[in-house]
């Protein structure tokens, strides 16, 4: 009995100085700002300057010397892991004013490192990601916690742009969408995404619509029975299924926010094929999981429809239901789009792109006969109902 006791203490005590020994992982250091999601964003105008700091999870009893630098080498992973195509900024576009950083005794936030940056020298619509990671902490005791060592900066160009206003009476229709060799019958993948913003909103029993198809496929606000008028809708999304295109399944979105005038907004609807995503702002605000599968139809309105109605940005049903305010960067694409491409996506696309269907860009770009191109090359170039009108200096990203 008496050797079983001193065993168990014999272990005990081994297994106490042995927990001693560890090192102690709950001290670390990170890129602040970084613990939720590795990215900081960077609106880029002008000369434009960033701090960037390092935090620790405890206060540090003398002073902390921690090595920063920049990572490239990080870049090619950071795209493939997210689902990016980021570029390393240009050489000459950006400078950073230090190696190092300091956490000062009894902080546990260190001094700034400046990161530059110059907009004449970034191009419109390409995505840049600066990776910026921790090298040395002069600290033994503190270790990095290794999912927020870097801090992949994320530059983006703000430019100015002009946008089409529809004060309450006018839109735009896109006829060639229309017939049966429309490319956007029967799509097994899409993506719809445009910018707006509003300055009114209806009533709650009044709708006023930004883009798609009546009855199909169509973003708007309110919907004629009793909701604000300043909530967003998708209404509805009317899938074939695969075996019985001509026999729908429907589904409908709602933004759970009350919007605001005189402020930009960013809307997509994503289709895979199975799950229908609605993003807000580069934010997902549904997810569904679609019944049978099935092809979406951008070509028309509902059938059995009485009017000539296809594809429209501002109006639905004949030429109502108008919206009041700016539109910009409407894009139809036949492949489903990423959060990550969408997000960096909101101001330009590669007009080249692949899956791009079509793509008006609201900049100024009226042709002889009046219409809006159609960026892409395609032809199916947007055609004004009424008097529109144009704003300049309109900044983006919003």
């Amino acid at each position: 009995m008496k050797k079983y006791i001193l065993s168990s203490l014999a272990a005990l005590l081994f297994i106490a100085t042995g927990c001693q020994k560890e090192p102690n992982y709950s001290d670390a250091v990170y890129m602040t700002g970084t613990l939720t999601s590795p990215t900081v964003k960077f609106l880029v105008e002008g000369q434009s300057t960033l701090g960037l700091t390092v935090t620790s999870t405890d206060r540090m009893k003398s002073d902390v010397k921690v090595g920063v630098q920049v990572s490239p080498s990080l870049l090619e992973s950071f795209n493939a892991s997210t689902g990016r195509n980021c570029q390393m900024p240009p050489e000459g576009s950006y400078s950073i004013d230090a190696s190092d950083v300091m956490i000062a005794t009894g902080k546990n936030q260190s001094t700034q490192i400046k990161v530059t940056a110059d907009s004449e020298q970034l191009q419109e619509g390409v995505s840049y990601c600066l990776p910026v990671s921790i090298t040395s902490v002069s600290d033994g005791d503190f270790k990095v916690m290794e999912s927020s060592r870097t801090a992949y900066v994320m530059l983006t160009k703000v430019i100015n742009i002009k946008a089409a206003y529809l004060s309450g009476s006018q839109s735009f229709d896109i006829p060639s969408f229309g017939g049966e060799d429309s490319p956007v019958k029967a799509l097994q993948q899409m993506t719809l995404e445009m910018k707006v913003y509003p300055k009114s909103f209806p009533g709650n029993r009044g709708i006023a619509s930004l883009c798609g198809c009546e009855e199909n496929f169509l973003f708007r606000f309110g919907d004629g029975a009793g909701k604000p008028g300043n909530r967003l809708q998708l209404a509805k999304a009317s899938i074939g299924t695969a075996s019985h295109p001509d026999k729908k399944d429907h589904y409908e979105a709602w933004a759970d926010k009350d919007f605001e005038t005189d402020r930009w907004y960013h809307f997509a609807a994503v289709y895979d094929g199975q799950y229908l995503r609605v993003y807000l702002d580069g934010e997902q605000i549904q997810f569904v999981e679609t019944k049978n599968g099935g092809t979406i139809n951008l070509s028309m309105a509902y059938d059995g429809h009485t009017w000539d109605d296809t594809f429209a940005i501002g109006r639905s049903v004949g030429h109502a239901r108008f919206f009041n305010g700016y539109v910009s960067e409407c894009r139809v694409w036949n492949k489903a789009r990423t959060a990550a491409e969408i997000e960096d996506g909101v101001c330009y696309v590669d007009p080249t792109s692949d899956g791009l269907v079509a793509y008006w860009r609201f900049n100024g770009e009226t042709q002889d006969d009046g219409t809006v191109l159609d960026m892409t090359g395609h032809g199916y170039n947007a055609v004004p109902y009424g008097n529109v009108t144009y704003v300049d200096n309109q900044k983006c990203p919003f």
